[in-house]
């Protein structure tokens, strides 16, 4: 642009040395003079090369300064403490000269491809700390090699996958956080702010042998206590497995004694006092003789009604107030010849990241029963007891005080309800489901391309769907929507929630908008803007909400009108990992029976839960059928599949 004599900005063009890759314009010219500046490098020029169908990265090309040697490796360093992480070449190529052409000007078209590592177009790790992460990358995204220039979210990377690298890698010696995983998406941005763990670091009560004790009420647990008055009992999370042929109920048992033991929060219990409060407590042991039950379904007329009997009394057999609050139930011999393993745990203990945990250590532990050596599991990380602590003294010392005005502006002016068919009850007996599916080469475009395509995550992408489906059925451009995270966000520098059992699903509003132009890039850019504002992925709102002191500014927020639906993406589906995928947890079977109770009221009038299931995407409607009718549910389902295939065409 260039100044009018009226004083005002004139459009003088473009420059034809600007690119777009990943997402990301640049201005080819500004890396160039920052190559420039390097020692040893006399010319530099730079381009951005897409030699492999809908890859383009950058590449530098660079001439030594007369009498000077070109470091490739201290050139890329000088450039990543310049530039940000996205401007920094991905390859180098040193030449004796650039290509000129007849008028003397570069000839862009003449420099040479870059040579690529074994065809693959990547940088192998080239440190020790760059090995232990690529060796962890490949490990939780399940792929078989990995570059250094990668991107973790490009590979199909998520919030909760970023808690297994660095639950992985601070088990191989490093010290990171998901915030360096968010900030430092790359494995050589990474590795050069990592460090190597020091043993001593102080992680409060995370390795105390037994924890016990009282434990603080937390923002899900009054949202739960709160919500589900009717049979507070019958809330769980439930797995089932096929057992191996020859699987020893013994070292079962045993492995069993030691997660318990293990992991304090399976150890609760929760009682109500005489003024309607609910209390935690941990307790010191638990037997396990009530959590493992073995049953012959032998001589049963029908196995399969016998098995799904033994699942409902399992799953609605639970008491708060006496525990134990997970349950392993064996049946042997059933219609199809094999043992099945049911596990059912109460929701109050137990979350998606959680059961990953689990599995995990269950698997650790049979095998090292059965190979008769002592049950050595990873270090635990800190209790829930002391993260409860932690929060409840965050909270009253104001540390979410300046998110307040936020959150009231988060439902301004946004749709709350949703359109209804008919004016019916909606409690989990009439609850339905509409299940759609992608294929396997969809979920891979969606999970592995679409993402570098906008520069932005996965449930970014599936958000912005969602948002356009919203609109198109409440004829509003402003939805409101409830959310989960995680919630294991990092408040405190000194506690680690990486490798703790418990529940800490953070629930909040977002009220997602579409901009004027409804083109794919606007609409995903959008949406990833609006969610990126959300204040520590959402933790505070139900801590404000929850937790506040009567007087405290975040009761405002006690009365918000709820969002009438949901959406939740669970990523990749829990048992993916190695540990769990060998041995005694190698063949996951479908669970049926009641997690819930059926006289219990829905929280949402539509639930939209999202994950990936061997290799595809799976996107499940739930509903009432006394409010919505079969067809209006099944067309939403469809118009969102239809909508994700248009974003990976764009």
């Amino acid at each position: 642009v260039r100044w009018g004599a009226g004083g005002v900005l004139e459009y003088a063009g473009r420059g034809d040395d600007q690119v777009k890759v990943r997402g990301y314009r640049i201005e080819l010219g500004e890396i160039e003079a920052a190559l420039a500046r390097c020692v040893g490098v006399g010319q530099a020029a730079v381009v951005a090369r897409e030699d492999q169908p809908g890859v383009k990265r950058l590449v530098a090309y660079l001439v030594p300064a007369p009498g000077g040697v070109v470091a490739v490796d201290g050139v890329r360093a000088r450039l990543a403490e310049r530039l940000p992480e996205y401007m920094v070449p991905a390859a180098f190529v040193v030449l004796e000269e650039l290509p000129l052409n007849a008028n003397g000007k570069l000839d862009r078209g003449a420099l040479p491809a870059p040579e690529l590592p074994a065809g693959q177009g990547r940088t192998a790790p080239r440190t020790a700390v760059e090995e232990v992460l690529a060796a962890v990358w490949q490990q939780v995204l399940g792929v078989d090699r990995v570059g250094v220039h990668d991107n973790f979210f490009d590979l199909g990377g998520d919030s909760i996958l970023s808690l297994q690298v660095v639950a992985r890698a601070r088990r191989a010696g490093l010290s990171l956080t998901s915030r360096d995983l968010f900030m430092r998406p790359t494995i050589a941005a990474l590795a050069a702010e990592v460090t190597v763990a020091e043993t001593s670091e102080d992680t409060g009560d995370a390795h105390e042998d037994v924890v016990c004790g009282p434990v603080a009420t937390t923002p899900v647990r009054e949202w739960y206590f709160r919500s589900h008055p009717v049979a507070p009992e019958h809330f769980n999370m439930s797995m089932s497995f096929a057992l191996p042929d020859g699987t020893d109920l013994g070292a079962l048992r045993t492995a069993l004694t030691a997660v318990l033991q293990h992991h304090d929060a399976l150890r609760s219990t929760f009682s109500r006092t005489a003024s309607g409060d609910w209390v935690g407590e941990i307790a010191p042991s638990t037997d396990v003789d009530q959590v493992l039950t073995v049953h012959d379904l032998s001589a049963a007329s029908d196995a399969d009604a016998a098995w799904d009997e033994l699942v409902v009394g399992a799953q609605s057999g639970l008491d708060l107030g006496r525990g134990p609050l997970l349950r392993a139930v064996v049946g042997k011999r059933g219609s199809d010849g094999r043992d099945r393993l049911l596990l059912t745990a109460h929701h109050l203990v137990i979350d998606g990241v959680s059961w990953r945990i689990l599995l995990s250590d269950l698997a650790t532990a049979y095998e090292q029963a059965l190979a008769a050596s002592p049950v050595d599991l990873d270090p635990k990380s800190t209790s829930v007891r002391q993260w409860a602590q932690r929060l409840h003294q965050y909270v009253a010392d104001g540390g979410f005080d300046n998110q307040v005005s936020y959150w009231q502006s988060v439902l301004a002016g946004a749709e709350t309800r949703l359109p209804m068919d008919l004016p019916g009850v909606n409690t989990v007996a009439a609850q339905s489901a509409v299940s759609v599916s992608l294929s396997e080469e969809d979920t891979q475009t969606l999970l592995y391309r679409v993402p570098g395509m906008y520069r932005t995550q996965i449930n970014d992408v599936l958000l912005a769907a969602l948002t356009r489906v919203l609109e198109r059925w409440t004829g509003r451009s402003r939805v409101a929507v409830n959310l989960e995270g995680h919630g294991r966000e990092e408040l405190f520098d000194d506690l680690d929630l990486t490798r703790t059992v418990g529940w800490f699903t953070s629930i909040y509003p977002v009220a997602l908008e579409l901009p004027e132009d409804h083109g794919w890039a606007a609409t995903v850019r959008s949406v990833k803007r609006q969610l990126r504002a959300v204040p520590d992925r959402g933790v505070g709102y139900g801590a404000l909400r929850y937790l506040s002191a009567p007087e405290g500014p975040g009761r405002v927020l006690a009365d918000d009108p709820e969002p009438q639906i949901s959406f939740n993406y669970l990523g990749q589906a829990v048992g993916g990992s190695a540990d769990a995928e060998s041995g005694l947890l190698s063949t996951r079977t479908r669970t049926d029976g009641q997690d819930h109770s059926p006289q219990q009221e829905r929280n949402h009038l539509i639930d939209v839960v999202a994950a990936v299931d061997e290799g595809r995407l799976h996107v499940t409607w739930y509903y009432s059928t006394a409010i919505h009718r079969a067809a209006s549910v099944e067309a939403l389902a469809q118009d969102y599949v239809a909508t994700l295939r248009s974003v990976m065409r764009r």
